[in-house]
């Protein structure tokens, strides 16, 4: 899949390309020619990919990045304030859901319009309309694939358009924007206030955007996946772009039916419903049957990095402050640890947290060791096996305990 998103991009006049995959800049580089006016790079984490591909954009250059829907979760810093910085050329964040993990809510959260696809024929409009959208707003727009729709496809042909290769990079120096206070800020805030208003009103005409009449009882949902255990008789508005609403075309839809029944992952298109009297929610997980993120290991109550790299870390530590007696178990990758997991950590220890930590490494123990050890902080262990963690269960100190593998 990842060689049909560079081909598109390519394909669309994509002049600065990041990844954090090698063998997915690898492609880009040999797709490309390593053509002088294009630019393929592999970044050792997303955050850092978000902030060359944004830097370029901010220069006037048509950029992307290509991650993981799980990943773009590691550059919600970069993300959160691009949407009021803007850019002065274009891009696009491509997300691949490969798991269970969805960006939707994103678009409400940070600001930035939002668009779904399910095939390669969505993605190619998405793509063409995402880089049309982000040149008329100066908007990073994020677009959510499906790898499933894709991989039985035959190889992209050659799309013709969108800006040219080659363009000389041109930066407008503009403090209030680019580095803004909270006075310049407030105004950025107005100005997006605005963008988000007219491209609400662009979406109501999106192609992808379909409505399917049938009986008086209405569903509204993302992905035609979700709607395989429902009424087929029931009438269907299936809605690709989830932020920012297009308003009038949702709100017609829901006055028109007895009953509506919104089946998303998450509430991102709930929450904008402005009249919600016939609104019902339909979470997937719920219908399906599927536990909510309840996972629990040799008595420990297990906390992941859901909101983030080694946001485990707080989490647990917030919850331990709520919960004393309750055995928690904080769960991040050694990469992870590095990224945000230290200050988490001395965050815990400032406030005489007693959760445990278990950091699954591959090849950097010595160098979690160091680092902890300079914290002042000993109660470190190695372990070889999962059910040697049953030993600190209702441990009233802190500990971090070093695992090599996964659970």
């Amino acid at each position: 899949m990842h060689e049909n998103i560079i081909r598109l991009l390519l394909d669309n006049g994509v002049q600065e390309l990041y990844v954090t995959n090698r063998a997915a800049g690898a492609a880009a580089r040999k797709m490309s020619g390593n053509a002088p006016s294009i630019h393929c790079g592999v970044s050792t984490n997303e955050k850092i990919a978000f902030e060359l591909a944004l830097t370029g954009a901010y220069v006037s250059k048509r950029t992307a990045c290509i991650f993981s829907t799980e990943g773009l979760y590691e550059a919600l810093d970069p993300v959160m304030s691009s949407a009021y910085t803007g850019v002065a050329g274009s891009f696009l964040i491509i997300a691949v859901q490969e798991n269970d993990e969805e960006v939707t809510p994103l678009g409400l959260f940070s600001k930035l319009p939002l668009i779904v696809t399910e095939t390669q024929a969505e993605l190619e409009r998405a793509v063409r309309y995402g880089y049309a959208l982000s040149d008329e707003y100066s908007i990073p727009v994020i677009i959510q694939a499906v790898p499933g729709g894709y991989e039985d496809s035959p190889p992209m042909p050659l799309v013709k358009g969108g800006k040219k290769n080659g363009s000389t990079a041109s930066f407008v120096r503009e403090p209030g924007r680019w580095a803004a206070t909270p006075k310049f800020r407030y105004k950025l805030h107005g100005e997006l206030n605005e963008k988000i208003k007219r491209i609400s009103e662009a979406f109501e005409t999106y192609e992808d955007n379909t409505v399917v009449r049938k009986g008086k009882g209405g569903l509204i949902t993302d992905r035609t996946s979700h709607l395989e255990f429902y009424d087929e008789d029931a009438s269907v508005l299936r809605l690709a772009t989830v932020f920012p609403l297009p308003e009038k075309l949702v709100q017609g839809f829901v006055d028109e039916m007895d009953e509506v029944l919104v089946i998303e992952t998450y509430p991102a298109i709930e929450l904008q419903i402005p009249r919600r009297s016939k609104v019902k929610s339909g979470f997937v997980d719920a219908f399906l049957g599927k536990p909510q993120y309840e996972e629990t290991i040799q008595g420990f109550t297990v906390i992941r990095d859901r909101l983030g790299p080694a946001s485990s870390i707080n989490m647990a530590h917030g919850i331990k402050k709520l919960d004393p007696g309750k055995n928690i178990l904080a769960v991040t990758f050694e990469d992870h640890f590095f990224h945000s997991g230290l200050p988490a950590f001395i965050n815990t220890l400032y406030n005489d947290s007693s959760c445990v930590l278990l950091v699954m490494t591959n090849k950097l123990q010595e160098e979690i060791k160091k680092a902890i050890i300079g914290c002042g902080f000993s109660n470190i262990h190695d372990i070889s096996a999962i059910d040697e963690l049953a030993r600190f269960r209702g441990t009233g100190e802190p500990v971090v305990v070093l695992y090599r593998g996964m659970i």
